[in-house]
């Protein structure tokens, strides 16, 4: 892949390559998988393909009681969402299709790390808001996040059986680009 100085960015900015990334030394890392499936399907992307891992995963959660199985295909996802994100094999513009922009990168990220933590480490916190946290980056990442301000994180409110009810992002109000993706989760009329 061959990007101009004047080409918008491939990390999905919305700037110039020039004035973004052309002094990072990202190297996006091929991935076998992907060239299958893109083989195997002219429109597959990676966006399509995690967005349906974790639609999918989401509607499992919410339709079946927690099992191994389940666990296994959790922490399968958070592997290799952390694996094709330091590969930058997720970046906006991809050998492979469309990818993800930073601040849904940075979900990804913060996703991938609370189901990781929720599940190796066996935090019970952790692990009573996976439906909701999967529910909401399904949401979230199928609509797209508004990077018109940039996106530090987001609130998530449950209702009292611990179900997403709302979630709305947080502005960040720094210099530069936020460093993580925040995710605060807070009970209904708190």
């Amino acid at each position: 892949m061959k990007i101009g100085r004047n080409d918008p960015c491939f990390c999905g900015s919305g700037k110039k390559y020039k004035k973004c990334c052309i002094d990072k030394a990202i190297v996006i890392q091929p991935s076998d998988k992907f060239a299958r499936l893109r083989q195997a399907d002219p429109a597959f992307s990676p966006r399509s393909y995690v967005l349906g891992r974790i639609a999918g995963l989401n509607e499992r959660l919410a339709a079946e009681p927690r099992s191994e199985e389940l666990d296994a295909g959790l922490m399968e996802l958070a592997g290799d969402l952390l694996d094709d994100l330091d590969g930058a094999r997720l970046h906006a513009v991809t050998p492979y299709g469309e990818g993800f922009r930073p601040a849904e990168r940075r979900l990804l990220e913060a996703l991938a790390n609370r189901l990781w933590g929720g599940l190796v480490l066996g935090g019970f916190e952790e692990q009573d808001i996976l439906r909701p946290l999967l529910g909401f980056a399904s949401q979230a990442l199928a609509n797209g996040l508004d990077e018109r301000q940039p996106v530090s994180g987001a609130v998530l409110t449950l209702d009292e059986d611990g179900e997403l009810l709302r979630w709305e992002t947080a502005p960040f109000e720094g210099a530069g680009e936020p460093e993580g993706f925040e995710l605060e989760v807070k009970a209904d009329g708190e």
